[in-house]
């Protein structure tokens, strides 16, 4: 049973794009592996607050907009 997990800023998530990163990550997973992996195939998509991140040991500056 693969799993794949996406973690985004939440202000990047909606409907639309979570159906699309389900759907092209499963392509992306079954293309160089096999077909019948896909019924298989989970994918998480996560959005989550810019201050719950942190790069380089430190948390995201709340002032800077995420990359």
């Amino acid at each position: 049973m693969p799993l794949i997990e996406v973690k985004l800023f939440d202000f990047r998530m909606d409907e639309e794009t979570s159906r699309k990163l389900i759907a092209g990550l499963t392509d992306a997973l079954c293309e160089p592996t096999t077909e019948g992996l896909r019924e298989h195939t989970w994918v998480v998509v996560e959005g989550h607050s810019p201050k719950n991140w942190g790069v380089g040991g430190v948390p995201w500056p709340a002032e800077m907009t995420p990359p």
